[in-house]
């Protein structure tokens, strides 16, 4: 539930990123937006997958080449 909340969140930041904030801004408060809205917006995106698809250790034989 928290991934979910978590996703919205971010597509939300992400929304008013594009659409919402102030487009007079000029100089470093784009550059900001850009970097506190845009890249803060990707990572709540990113980790909410994290939450939502926890990984769980298999208990199988393992995938990786023992060749050496």
């Amino acid at each position: 539930m928290g991934g979910l909340a978590l996703l919205v969140a971010g597509i939300a930041l992400g929304a008013w990123v594009v659409f919402g904030a102030p487009h007079d801004w000029h100089g470093a408060r784009v550059l900001g937006r850009l970097v506190l809205g845009g890249m803060g917006a990707v990572g709540m995106i990113s980790s909410s997958a994290g939450l939502i698809f926890p990984h769980a250790p298999q208990d199988g034989p393992s995938t990786q080449d023992d060749e050496a």
